[in-house]
């Protein structure tokens, strides 16, 4: 029997920007199996905006204030192996102005977003010092190695 291979829904809820869904949905896959975690793991990408993404911080983490990315692991396993990991919202409207508050281009922090979010639902953790190096050092390798592999700037469709 063939094992299925990690699945990841993106859906775009912020009509400012156009992301590409389906290049996303790739990279996000990349993401999971350069992670070597769950190999038929299923992962929902969300893109909100701003007031979106507070509301849900104010809900779930108890701060009033737009975030850049939020995940939701949410365990559910189907014939005793982790099905699906969770969810993912990351905010455009925070992405592009952090991109211009570090000097970045704005689909790489989108990029950067995702990877962060994933890496939540494997556990990894920026509440201490210790955890946000770790995850901070794995962060930016996937991200210099997806950088090597494709062209990030296709994450719009337009700008």
């Amino acid at each position: 029997m063939k094992m299925r291979s990690s699945a990841v829904r993106v859906t775009n809820r912020n009509a400012s920007y156009n992301v590409n869904e389906r290049f996303l949905e790739r990279l996000s896959v990349d993401i999971l199996k350069s992670l070597k975690k769950a190999k038929d793991a299923e992962v929902e990408v969300v893109f909100l905006d701003d007031k979106a993404i507070r509301k849900l911080n104010k809900q779930f983490k108890k701060e009033d204030s737009a975030t850049d990315v939020l995940s939701f692991r949410i365990d559910r396993k189907e014939f005793g192996r982790q099905k699906f990991l969770g969810e993912v919202v990351v905010s455009l409207d925070t992405a592009v102005r952090n991109a211009k508050l570090f000097g970045t281009e704005f689909e790489y922090e989108i990029v950067r977003y995702v990877i962060h979010g994933i890496l939540h639902l494997f556990g990894y953790d920026d509440q201490t010092e210790a955890g946000r190096f770790k995850m901070w050092h794995k962060q930016e390798r996937l991200l210099k190695d997806l950088c090597r592999q494709e062209d990030l700037l296709k994450v719009l469709t337009r700008r």
